[in-house]
Order: structure tokens, then C-alpha cells, then sequence
């Protein structure tokens, strides 16, 4: 087959493509029990990220992954997943491509002031990850140790969260270590009057002893490490996306830092972020949620039901449904509804909807009435109601993305999907965002299905995963025989 290995439903049509990452795949193989979960805290954000692959697989023509995971199983997840596209990352300027993701990675300065991370980059994340991570002295053997927490009350509904989000931020890390990568874990810190933390520093105030401080937890290091392989991720799938001209759809938590670094990018309004969170809250959406110019991007949001728990419910085991699955993106309902959303592509594309005209009008009933009518046949219905999940496009109009390589000669007799043979149409950037706070609260609500949904996951016993430790808000700027604020 040559380099590129593609599936075979691939026609002449014009096709919509999702790119989606192997952290996505992991988390689906983790929930068919295919392979190892670290931790029971990461299995809410894995079937999350199974809930986003079914859906790039209901609503796109095809999905595609770029082939980069480890080389001595990569033969194994192709077999695991025949209905993925996979890319050869050696292929079609890929390389240049992920060395300037690399490059703009490696730019990223870590920083913790008085207990928060301070630059731009991390707390844009935790922004629209709408979760809270501090850091404080705790008192071990005598000594203070700089203590990475989640600023919620312990056993709350809001420490389970953002535990959820910690835990599977730090499971990038064996992300970065199944693509051969090591992320050096630099990070500056500084105490809250702006003193930099060195190896004598004594804690102001400190209630036990002269404040006398010891290393940081082995998990702050660790941490930060993650966070930057969830950028340096983001980016590299970001600009691939946007070399291919395909949609972006990626793991929960990397789709937050996605949207900081296209905001950058594209040089969007300082408040984007807050906006999209805000729309991600609303009660209801719109369906076609806003349209901006000048620059600004365009938000179309779609409450779906949770298709996911529908083919557990249907199937009653996480891998039948992914069988069914296959089945049931050929019914009319998402055949059609596909060919709406690719008329809407089409509508992104050629900037039509800027102009506020009659097509956005037919568009948005269109988008409303597929939305609807999903609701209405796909739900479940749990003790808590009806649960559903709001899928956001942000799409900008803005053609491209400057600095990427140029798209190179292929060889024509290699068959290529139609995303790929028309690599000069200049388009905009589309890329998928969930609010994945919402999401954790939508899966946990699913009751006796989250069992049926979650009955394959395996934990290593071998892999020490780590437990999220809690921080009580009330109580996080006072002193104590246990610890002070940073």
C-alpha cells in the first residue's frame, strides 16, 4: 500500500475529515479493555474521549489518525482500528510540521507564583478547563515540601472533576513516553511576595520550625512535564489539521489548550476564552450559536445526546457498541444529518455565513432539526433525566495558517482520500471543542450504564498512578502546624 495506509470507503465525493490523535485511540482502547488504565480516576475523561470518537464517526465521512504512536505496536493499533485513517507521519511535510510544533513548545516558561501557575499559556488552559490547581507548603518529616493540590473540598463534587482533569493530565505523561519523548521539566517558582523558591529558601511565617524546605513533590516536576507535552500535542495536531485541511478532534483536555493556542494564533479578542466557556454553559444551544467578523471566529454549537451510553444501552458492553457503531453511521438519519453538517462546512468555507443571509437561516434549521431529532431517538434516560452534551465547532474564516511547510509532489498512483487531493484549496480552520468539566459531570450522571460502559477497563496494578490531594478553598491562604500558603 505504500506509505499511507487508508481505509477502503473512501469515493471521488467531497468528504469531511476528522483528525483526531492517538491519545484519543489509547483512551478508547482503554475503555474496551484493550489496554491498561493507570488509574480509576482517568476512566470518566477516557469515556469522554470515547463519546468524542463515536461522534467524529457519526457526523464525519471519515476519521484519521497520523501513525506515530509506538513503532512496535503500530502494526497492532492500524489491525485494532481498520476503520481510521492512518497517516504516515513521514509523509506530506508531517515532519516539518511537528519540528515547529516542537520548536514553539519549547518556548513555553512554566511559571508558579504564590501557589498558581502564572504564565499565559497554563492558565488559559485551566481556564477554559474551568479546574483549579495550587501549590502549598506541607509539612513531611519535619520539613516544607512545595505540594501540588486541587483547590476543591475534599470528597466534593468539584475535587472528583478536577481530580478527573489531574489525573489524566498526568497520564500524558506515558503519552510522551510511548512516542520516544522527554519532556524536560523546567518550571520557575516564586513565592507569593515575588521571592524566587532556591535551595535555602525558608517559608515566611511558617508555623513549624524556622519554615526549613525540602525538594518539591515528585509531582509538580511530573506535572508541569505533562502540561507541556498537552501543548506541544495540541499545537503539532493543530497545524497538522490545518496542513491537511481536515477538522481537528482531539482528547478532551487537549482540545482546551487547542482553542489558547488558535486564539494566539489567529490574534482572536482577549475574551475568547471566557466566551467560549460561557457558551459551552448556556442552557440550551442555539445551534448555530454566533457569527463574527473581522477576524473573530465562528462558534456553532449542537446539543447531542450521549450516543456512546445509547450503544451500551443497546449492546450492554463498550466493544459491541463500537461494532455497532459501524452499523448505524449508514442509517438515513446520519447520513443525512452528515450531509448538513457538510453543507455547512461548505458554508465555513466559502464565508457565506459572514453575510448573514438566507443560507445561515436554512442552515441553522437544518443544524436544529438534525439536533433535535438525535435527542428525540438516541437519548437515555437515567435517574437524573436526560443527559446531553454540547459539541462546539470554532471555525475560522481566515485561510490557512501561516508558516506551514508546503504541501509536497505525491505520487499520483497512491490512492488518496479526498481530503488530500485537494490540498490547495485555501479554507479556514475548524477545529472541535467540549467543555470536558460538563462532560465529566453529563458521564457521571449516567448511573448503571457508566458500569456497563466502564466493565472492560482494566487497572495496571503494576503503575503508580497518581491520587489527586484536596485543598479546601476556605483555607487556602492561612497557616497551620501542616502548611502555609506558597
Amino acid at each position: 500500500m505504500g506509505k499511507y495506509q487508508f481505509n477502503n470507503s473512501f469515493t471521488s465525493q467531497t468528504m469531511t475529515t476528522a483528525l483526531t490523535d492517538n491519545a484519543t485511540l489509547t483512551g478508547v482502547q482503554r475503555i474496551l479493555g484493550q489496554a491498561p488504565s493507570r488509574s480509576t480516576d482517568s476512566i470518566d475523561v477516557d469515556l469522554v474521549a470515547f463519546e468524542n470518537f463515536v461522534q467524529a464517526r457519526l457526523f464525519y465521512d471519515d476519521l484519521a489518525v497520523i501513525d506515530d504512536y509506538i513503532p512496535g505496536l503500530r502494526e497492532g493499533r492500524r489491525q485494532a482500528f481498520p476503520q481510521v485513517t492512518h497517516i504516515d507521519p513521514a509523509a506530506l511535510g508531517l515532519q516539518q510540521v511537528a519540528a515547529t510544533a516542537d520548536t514553539i513548545a519549547a518556548g513555553i516558561r512554566p511559571k508558579i507564583h504564590g501557589g498558581n501557575f502564572a504564565n499565559n499559556e497554563f492558565q488559559a488552559l485551566f481556564e477554559l478547563l474551568q479546574s483549579h490547581m495550587v501549590c502549598t507548603w506541607d509539612i513531611g518529616s519535619s520539613i516544607y515540601h512545595l505540594t501540588l493540590k486541587v483547590l476543591a473540598e475534599e470528597g466534593s463534587q468539584e475535587f472528583r472533576k478536577y481530580g478527573a482533569v489531574a489525573t489524566a493530565i498526568f497520564q500524558e505523561l506515558g503519552d510522551a513516553k510511548n512516542a520516544g519523548q522527554w519532556i524536560k521539566p523546567d518550571v520557575e517558582l516564586v513565592d507569593r511576595y515575588g521571592n524566587p523558591i532556591t535551595k535555602d529558601y525558608k517559608v515566611p511565617d511558617a508555623r513549624w520550625g524556622i519554615g526549613e524546605t525540602g525538594p518539591v513533590s515528585g509531582a509538580i516536576p511530573a506535572f508541569v512535564a505533562s502540561l507541556v507535552w498537552i501543548a506541544n500535542r495540541a499545537i503539532f495536531y493543530t497545524l497538522a489539521a490545518a496542513h491537511l485541511k481536515a477538522d481537528s478532534f482531539l482528547y478532551p483536555i487537549r482540545q482546551a489548550y487547542q482553542q489558547h493556542y488558535i486564539a494566539q494564533r489567529f490574534q482572536y479578542h482577549a475574551d475568547f476564552p471566557r466566551r467560549l466557556v460561557k457558551q459551552v454553559s448556556m442552557s440550551l444551544s442555539r445551534d448555530i450559536a454566533e457569527v463574527h467578523t473581522a477576524g473573530s471566529p465562528i462558534l456553532a454549537a449542537c446539543d447531542l445526546p450521549v450516543f456512546s451510553a445509547w450503544l451500551a444501552q443497546q449492546c450492554g458492553d463498550p466493544s459491541a457498541a463500537i461494532h455497532a457503531l459501524e452499523e448505524i453511521r449508514l442509517d438515513k438519519p446520519f447520513v443525512e444529518a452528515r450531509a448538513q453538517l457538510n453543507e455547512l462546512h461548505e458554508a465555513f468555507h466559502d464565508q457565506s455565513l459572514a453575510q448573514g443571509n438566507r443560507r445561515l437561516e436554512k442552515l441553522t434549521a437544518a443544524v436544529q432539526r438534525v439536533s433535535a431529532s438525535m435527542r428525540e431517538k438516541y437519548s437515555v434516560k437515567t435517574r437524573q433525566g436526560v443527559p446531553v452534551t454540547r459539541l462546539i465547532t470554532v471555525y475560522n474564516a481566515i485561510g490557512g495558517m501561516a508558516g506551514l511547510p508546503p504541501f509536497p509532489d505525491i505520487d499520483l498512483k497512491v490512492p488518496l482520500p479526498p481530503f488530500l487531493r485537494d490540498m490547495r484549496r485555501e479554507v479556514g480552520f475548524c477545529a472541535i471543542y467540549r467543555n470536558v468539566i460538563n462532560d465529566l459531570a453529563v458521564v457521571a450522571s449516567l448511573g448503571e450504564l457508566h458500569d456497563v460502559m466502564a466493565r472492560r477497563v482494566e487497572i495496571d496494578p503494576k503503575v503508580v498512578a497518581y491520587s489527586p490531594k484536596a485543598e479546601n478553598p476556605r483555607f487556602r491562604r492561612s497557616h497551620s502546624q501542616f502548611k502555609s500558603p506558597m
